[in-house]
């Protein structure tokens, strides 16, 4: 089952880069006990060679995220961050994208993680669910809302 918990939530997360992004949540996700201390680093190495960022409607995000190697239990941390950075857009790796809001995914079975991509995929491509979580202040609030929009298989 995935893992949506308030410390796995950052708002306003000050970064100047995709690497710092990813691994604020990657050690959010360790210090839970859901991942090993080597995820960080094996997803910021896949985010190089496979880029996550989605040129979604009104700002772009990205689902960071390794192989299952590492992951404990399955998770996402989440980041809204203060000022955007720079992602590689999945479906184009050389256009770069302006991301405010990082999904980081810790899933146990290459089926779950597709499963999950799936649901968030469906999830963000209405503007006005993006704009309203982006828009949210409160940790607590975001996981509620997190929970109630994926409803499926989330503690």
């Amino acid at each position: 089952m995935l893992k949506i918990q308030k410390s796995l939530v950052v708002i306003d997360l000050e970064t100047s880069t995709a690497e710092q992004a990813i691994q604020v949540l990657a050690d959010m996700l360790h210090q839970a006990g859901m991942v090993d201390e080597h995820y960080g680093a094996a997803t910021i190495d896949r985010e190089r060679k496979h880029a996550t960022g989605l040129p979604t409607k009104p700002f772009s995000i990205a689902f960071p995220h390794a192989d299952a190697e590492g992951v404990m239990q399955s998770a996402l941390a989440v980041a809204s961050l203060k000022t955007p950075v720079v992602f590689r857009n999945m479906a184009d790796p050389e256009e770069e994208l302006e991301v405010e809001l990082v999904i980081m995914l810790a899933n146990k079975t290459p089926e779950e993680q597709i499963n999950t991509l799936q649901n968030l995929a469906i999830l963000f491509g209405t503007p006005q669910k993006l704009s309203d979580l982006k828009n949210i202040q409160d940790p607590d609030l975001m996981v509620d809302w997190l929970k109630k929009e994926l409803i499926q298989g989330v503690d």
